[in-house]
């Protein structure tokens, strides 16, 4: 998959522009997401249900969890590896993936607020303003969610990114990650095209 729109002047760009509104219930229920796994040492099936369903709160699905012990003992090992700084690979990804409605876009918001600072949200606006394209197909791929994390990390250590991350910041009540910096941007320039 080819993002040809995620470069470092676009984003800039998009930048000069970005503002959120200080009643925008998605900007400021985030920290609260992050809170609760800023509180949880090792992450057991107790965490892995409320916090999916926390998730889910933020999309137009309902959620279906997969509940088999095997499965779910599997998909605790994966998030707590995450948790620890482990980047999951593609089998990785799909067996936790295939817990937590078989999708992409959840296990993303659901490992960004395991670990910010390594997984970034990944959904159709995400998708959209990166290729350009409204359609979703590939949104379910892990490895085109491996490649849209990959881009993001280039663009961390582009030289002119702190001036980057210090535009959106600022917008916001608290701090946010890299990987949140960039995807809050890409999400917020794509919902207002929309409007």
């Amino acid at each position: 998959m080819e993002f040809k729109n995620l470069t470092f002047e676009n984003l800039m760009r998009d930048a000069d522009k970005f503002s959120v509104s200080d009643t925008d219930s998605y900007i400021e229920v985030y920290s609260e997401f992050l809170k609760y796994f800023e509180s949880v040492n090792l992450i057991e099936k107790h965490h892995l249900f409320i916090s999916s369903h926390f998730v889910y709160g933020w999309m137009p699905t309902i959620i279906h969890l997969d509940t088999d012990p095997s499965l779910i003992s599997q998909v605790l090992f994966y998030l707590n590896a995450a948790k620890s700084g482990h980047i999951l690979q593609i089998e990785e990804f799909e067996i936790v993936k295939s817990c937590i409605n078989n999708s992409m876009v959840g296990l993303s918001k659901l490992l960004h607020f395991i670990n910010p600072r390594d997984f970034a949200i990944w959904d159709s606006r995400i998708l959209k303003y990166l290729t350009g394209n409204k359609s979703q197909y590939g949104i379910d791929k892990a490895e085109n969610y491996l490649a849209y994390l990959q881009k993001l990390t280039e663009i961390i250590h582009h030289n002119d990114y702190a001036d980057l991350h210090l535009m959106i910041e600022g917008q916001l009540k608290y701090k946010i990650t890299p990987m949140r910096a960039i995807e809050l941007l890409m999400f917020e320039t794509e919902r207002n095209r929309e409007k």
